[in-house]
């Protein structure tokens, strides 16, 4: 962002905060307690390309702009359930949340004072519900204020990073998939390169104002194979860095990339496994989704004030809830760990807190939550910085940097023996090891069933000779209190894994740092696969 953006930006969310602060007012209603502004101005560009050619080039720059809006008190105010369901596109005050790219003052206010009047309205609506049910309901949250102070903070230097260049880029896609034209049986393929510099403004009316930067860098190739039998295997490979000097250069791309084509081929012609319950090694990536899923979310401090939600930590507070040798903790002012950049990294976090380190697992027993400035318990209370949103939602608490550690961790190949000594042991014909995973979901809600799923990409049965042969069209399942106790042993290399997860509050970058995991037993289900025809015709 321009040093001349940045100054009318800040002109113009000064003023109006000082305007409605002070004159937004209704004849017998509350008047607001707090208001807050956050602009994401958002720059980058992306492209895609194929067999030597690129297909796409988009650039993108916008403005974004949250509004917090509190009426009534700090004690008492319109918010309910943690704030988990204020993000409804269908709300007026959705249509008011872009702002213009341009340095006028005049042009930014009337943007931000048509935001703010109908986040009033919306706001004293809300109010006035809360109020009117609390006569036939009882509020499990009513001894909680509804929000806390914090001091004023004034930090807005910071250095803007520099692009990349377009051009460069344009020609590494080109270079990254014209080598694959001879290899006819990736009947679909392609790389894409996106770069995203955002830029973050943060004004409230307790006097606070900070900005910051982050950038996330993606670089993939995605891989398309049709088998004779009818059924499709698909495999990425995927960079996610905050720096970009991290990217390989070209020729350790096309290697990766060959690599993965021998991997999907193989896979393309092994077997399916219709479903499997029983031990499995977990390679950092898989297990890091596993913890992402099955902890991570819900040690979300919001959560525990929202009466929809399963809360399944809320009462095991230094309860042992996994294996001994783990410590978990999150972190987002962290920028590297081993040299590696990472996703989840910020300087404060979207209501304006400094990240701080969040200590959540000790030794295996439940230490604390990720949380913000809404309470989630009695007495002496602070926000650890995790509130964050993608745009026009309200902040909610959410990882960041999630890192487990392990205290006693072993070697892959002590883990793969002990695997091998639990199916002999057990007379089983095979164990599993996952290798790669690519994404997950989980249900936390008090209505739904308390499961989480990860998708596996790349799998392998373990027999009891040692020998390993690939499996496909599996997902692993379970639920979240069995597969914490189900562990065994841990591993002593952790690896990082930048990526993207989507909650309320919208898809934001996160990072999860794990060692490799040994479990007793993981339930693995197939994939929802559908049989298609040959092309009629081949690739030209």
């Amino acid at each position: 962002m321009k040093t001349a953006s940045l100054k009318a930006l800040k002109t113009a969310l000064q003023m109006e905060l000082d305007r409605s602060m002070s004159g937004l007012k209704a004849p017998g209603h509350p008047r607001p307690s707090y208001i807050s502004y956050l602009v994401k101005e958002t720059e980058g560009f992306s492209l895609w390309g194929r067999l030597g050619a690129l297909c796409s080039t988009r650039r993108f720059h916008s403005r974004k702009v949250f509004c917090d809006m509190r009426i009534g008190s700090y004690r008492f105010d319109q918010t309910t359930n943690g704030g988990l369901e204020d993000n409804d596109r269908d709300d007026e005050s959705y249509k008011h949340t872009k702002l213009p790219i341009a340095d006028s003052v005049d042009a930014l206010r009337f943007s931000l004072w048509r935001l703010t009047d109908t986040k009033y309205r919306e706001a004293v609506s809300d109010y006035h519900t809360r109020r009117s049910e609390m006569l036939s309901y009882i509020d499990e949250n009513e001894g909680l204020a509804s929000f806390t102070k914090a001091p004023i903070e004034i930090n807005e230097s910071f250095e803007n990073r520099k692009p990349v260049e377009l051009e460069k880029w344009k020609k590494y896609v080109k270079e990254a998939t014209g080598f694959l034209k001879p290899y006819l049986d990736i009947q679909n393929h392609y790389v894409d390169f996106k770069e995203t510099i955002t830029t973050h403004v943060f004004k409230n009316s307790e006097g606070r104002s900070v900005a910051w930067q982050t950038s996330q860098y993606t670089l993939s190739a995605y891989l398309w194979l049709l088998a004779p039998e009818g059924h499709s295997v698909e495999l990425e490979v995927m960079h996610n860095v905050a720096d970009p000097q991290e990217l390989p250069t070209i020729v350790e791309f096309r290697k990766q990339i060959r690599q993965k084509i021998k991997v999907l081929r193989a896979i393309s012609e092994s077997k399916p496994l219709v479903s499997y319950s029983g031990p499995a090694l977990l390679a950092p990536g898989p297990s890091g989704l596993l913890f992402h899923e099955v902890l991570g979310h819900r040690l979300e401090g919001n959560r525990l004030l929202s009466e929809d939600e399963g809360k399944t930590f809320k009462d095991k507070t230094n309860q042992l809830i996994t294996h001994p040798s783990l410590n978990i903790y999150d972190d987002p002012s962290l920028s590297h760990f081993q040299e590696c950049s990472l996703f989840g990294h910020y300087q404060y976090d979207d209501e304006g807190t400094k990240a701080e380190c969040a200590k959540l697992v000790s030794k295996g027993k439940l230490k604390g939550f990720l949380t913000t400035r809404t309470p989630i318990n009695k007495g002496k209370y602070q926000s650890n910085g995790h509130a964050r949103n993608a745009s026009f939602q309200r902040p909610i608490s959410r990882m960041g940097n999630l890192i487990i550690e392990s205290i006693d961790g072993e070697t892959w190949h002590a883990l793969r023996k002990k695997l091998i000594a639990i199916i002999k042991k057990n007379d089983l014909p095979f164990g599993i090891i996952l290798h790669e995973a690519k994404g997950g979901e989980t249900g936390t809600e008090s209505y739904d069933f308390q499961a989480f799923l990860g998708e596996i990409t790349i799998a392998t049965m373990l027999f009891p000779d040692g020998s390993e042969a690939y499996v496909r069209g599996i997902d692993f399942v379970g639920t979240p209190l069995s597969a914490l106790s189900n562990i065994i042993a841990t591993g002593d290399v952790l690896e990082v894994d930048n990526a993207y997860c989507g909650a309320e509050s919208g898809t934001i970058p996160v990072t999860t740092v794990s060692p490799a995991i040994l479990v007793s037993n993981l339930e693995l289900q197939a994939k929802d696969e559908k049989r298609v025809t040959q092309y009629i015709l081949p690739m030209p």
